[in-house]
């Protein structure tokens, strides 16, 4: 059973072969079928890519070709779309500027971000940045979350959403909806130039923590935790006991190696990126942080449900059960303000750092869990 959910997940790391290569360099008259997973140094796709395609680059990345699939670019420094995608594109990078044609949805992460008066995107755009100069053209609706800076001109076939500290508006702006925005300074725009409503988003009004799309968010969170539970309890029961008996018998050693890991290790992921040889070593390093920060939830919440049923005198050798019961609570706990944030991430250091403990330690001894829980540790059993 456990090999056969192995292969299950496994399975889409063979779909698709990653390429690995110094130079990545696609000449305009070049046609390409397949769809490409490219980790390079360098990268000019300038040519006729038929299928999606995925470049992580250390170096600037300009995509100046014809794509028909999805577009999907990482670079360490610039990144920039100059020709013409058929369908959606998501680029992530320290600079981003867009001046080509996209009839898909467009989505944006980075430090700086320009969309120029020669851009032309026929959906959504969504973009995250600390600032950020819209200029182009926009068919579809427009969510904009800028740290610094946002300055607003062009044309909004949609809505437009709008979150930054300071916001610009040029005369040439033109929204077909409405305008909905929140901002720290005064914000200035004539009505004239919005053909729906002009809305301000009120800060301060903070969202019932027991709304309806609160309380949805947090089911499907939980359902999601629950069925990775099921999936890691299943392929690792005893690592998952073991780290779930570190957190009970060592939780301020767990927490402080957790707290560390869960801030170094994405730094240094990040770092590696910015190399030939770390890439793939960056790669990795941001996968795993990802599936731990995961996981660590779950190993919490394995104690947390242990514990709860403990105290009521059942059964407490089933981990699956008491990591369902574990998960409700944190969940039902992230709903009350003020104890959603640290509850979590006291949670993701203890998990975290069990975890970690588990991996690196070798401490490989089974762990039994105890069928009631009296004593002040986990009884372990020795098979040596």
């Amino acid at each position: 059973m456990r090999n056969i959910l192995i292969a299950t997940l496994l399975l889409p790391l063979f779909a698709t072969a990653i390429t690995i290569t110094n130079q990545y360099i696609i000449p305009a008259d070049q046609q390409v079928e397949d769809e490409q997973w490219i980790i390079a140094t360098v990268a000019q796709p300038e040519g006729i890519f038929l299928n999606d395609l995925t470049i992580l680059c250390a170096n600037p990345l300009f995509f100046s070709g014809t794509y028909e699939g999805n577009i999907n670019g990482i670079a360490g420094m610039e990144t920039a779309l100059i020709g013409t995608a058929k369908r959606n594109v998501r680029i992530t990078g320290k600079v981003v500027r867009i001046e080509g044609i996209i009839e898909g949805n467009l989505t944006l992460l980075a430090d700086t971000v320009t969309i120029s008066e020669k851009a032309s995107i026929g959906g959504t755009v969504r973009l995250i940045a600390d600032k950020a100069i819209m200029e182009g053209t926009i068919e579809g609706d427009l969510h904009v979350t800028a740290g610094t800076l946002l300055t607003l001109e062009g044309t909004i076939g949609g809505d437009a959403h709008i979150q930054a500290r300071e916001t610009l508006i040029a005369d040439g702006l033109r929204v077909a909806g409405d305008f909905t925005y929140r901002t720290d300074q005064i914000l200035i725009i004539d009505p004239a130039q919005v053909g729906g409503t002009i809305l301000k988003d009120d800060a301060g009004s903070a969202v019932s923590p027991f709304s309806i799309a609160q309380l949805k968010s947090r089911g499907l969170w939980l359902f999601a935790a629950f069925l990775v539970g099921v999936l890691y309890l299943l392929l690792f029961p005893g690592q998952a006991a073991h780290a779930t008996h570190l957190i009970f018998s060592a939780p301020l050693k767990c927490s402080l190696i957790g707290f560390l890991a869960s801030g170094v290790l994405p730094i240094i992921g990040v770092f590696c990126l910015t190399s030939l040889i770390g890439l793939p070593t960056g790669l990795f390093m941001l996968g795993l942080w990802g599936a731990w920060v995961y996981l660590s939830q779950i190993i919490t919440a394995c104690l947390i449900g242990i514990l709860v049923l403990t105290f009521n005198g059942a059964e407490t050798g089933r981990l699956l059960l008491a990591s369902a019961i574990g998960l409700l609570l944190l969940s039902l706990i992230g709903l009350i303000p003020g104890l959603g944030v640290p509850i979590q991430a006291v949670s993701l250091w203890l998990g975290m750092g069990a975890i970690l403990q588990t991996i690196f330690l070798k401490r490989r001894e089974p762990i039994m869990i105890a069928k009631h829980l009296f004593t002040p540790t986990f009884k372990r059993k020795d098979t040596e």
